[in-house]
């Protein structure tokens, strides 16, 4: 396998996985009863879509090709992944939320360390001179920790209700 193999796979993992996560996202959406957390999960699912954009825009400026086999993958995995936070519970207080809360903030880690390793080969792209990998590495963090501070509220109501919030 060669380099352009290599860097396309990896792109277009991070596409499946972008793809689960939107999925995600929604079924985190449709649970919210405040209209503050809905306008965050919104927001959310808006960058995701950016990002995925941009990743498609990364593969075809370079001559890469999106995987369709790859894409379909991520689908399924991503509903197989629902079922079971699904049958673990998705409404607030229940162990699914919290998982489902886990899996995001994991994604979006390793969306931020995307950010940092396509930083680190972009001098070998040119195509990619407009893209300011450092700016989306600081947006994923910021997106990490605030998820993050929604995941620990919910593993606290799932895993020790009597815990405060």
């Amino acid at each position: 396998m060669n380099m352009n193999d290599r860097l396309e796979r990896y792109l277009n993992d991070h596409l499946a996985g972008a793809t689960g996560a939107l999925v995600m996202i929604d079924d985190v959406t449709a649970r919210q009863t405040d209209a503050t957390e809905e306008r965050f999960f919104r927001d959310l699912k808006s960058a995701v879509e950016e990002d995925r954009r941009l990743l498609k825009r990364l593969l075809k400026s370079a001559d890469l090709k999106e995987s369709s086999v790859q894409k379909m993958a991520g689908g399924l995995t991503a509903r197989a992944g629902r079922l079971k936070l699904l049958w673990e519970g998705m409404d607030p207080g229940e162990l699914g939320i919290f998982e489902a809360l886990e899996m995001l903030v994991l994604g979006i880690q390793g969306k931020r360390i995307l950010w940092l390793m396509l930083g680190d080969i972009a001098p070998l792209f040119p195509e990619w001179s407009d893209v300011d990998f450092p700016a989306l590495e600081r947006k994923a963090l910021a997106q990490r920790d605030a998820v993050e501070q929604r995941r620990r509220s919910a593993g606290r109501l799932a895993l020790a209700p009597g815990a405060p919030v």
